[in-house]
């Protein structure tokens, strides 16, 4: 079992080491019909894409696109953060993209203290998973990030909620709290995820692929997954 395309990853744009060219370079040495490009949008302090950034990061990808054309799939993506209990994301306006990941993030800012409380203490697992679901409902979601990563979700309402929008639950390399129990009943569609903070992890999700194993998942319950 094997990657065949790897939607999130990240670069010098937000926390990741290498370029866009260095990580799409990557992708192709790997054998990747797809990568996509994903950094932190403008909501994390520390780790998202600068405003002023935003042109040169999508231009970047833009012009891996053209060059890789007859190589490789780039997809410009973005990892938003979830920030308010209403389903508040942070995504930039006036912008395109072809992969849009939402996931929760320590650092990022929330949009008021009662939301900032809520995600900090993580009390709340069910107002929690229900911001999640509201910003899923609200559309152009293709990736539900890391699930349980920063705060409890319950994973069957996500999933549920995935599922009747057509967006991903993704099993994530670098972040490992997800287990077989958690995943093996969900009744939905999985995307598998090096999220590569360096052009070495892109393709690379080998705990990942072997959770997929562990809990028994078809392949064809993960769109980006192959036989070797």
């Amino acid at each position: 079992m094997k990657l065949k395309a790897d939607y999130h990853t990240h670069t010098v744009f937000s926390h990741g080491k290498g370029t866009v060219e260095e990580n799409v370079k990557a992708a192709m040495q790997a054998g990747l019909e797809a990568v996509g490009i994903t950094d932190h949008s403008v909501g994390h302090v520390l780790y998202g894409i600068k405003r002023n950034k935003l042109d040169d990061y999508i231009d970047a990808i833009e012009r891996a696109k053209i060059k890789h054309e007859n190589d490789i799939e780039v997809r410009a993506g973005i990892e938003l953060n979830l920030i308010g209990l209403d389903g508040s994301v942070d995504m930039p306006q006036g912008y395109k993209f072809d992969t849009v990941i939402l996931g929760y993030h320590k650092a990022a800012l929330c949009r008021n203290i009662k939301t900032a409380w809520s995600f900090f203490t993580g009390r709340d697992i069910e107002k929690i998973t229900q911001s999640y679901m509201l910003a899923i409902q609200k559309g152009g979601i293709d990736i539900i990030s890391h699930p349980g990563y920063g705060v409890p979700v319950n994973y069957e309402k996500l999933a549920k909620a995935c599922s009747d929008y057509g967006t991903l639950f993704e099993i994530n390399e670098k972040h490992t709290d997800l287990d077989a129990n958690d995943i093996k009943d969900l009744d939905v569609k999985f995307a598998v995820s090096s999220d590569a903070h360096s052009p070495g992890s892109v393709g690379r999700a080998e705990h990942a692929l072997k959770l997929v194993e562990k809990a028994g998942l078809r392949l064809s319950r993960v769109v980006n997954v192959q036989e070797d």
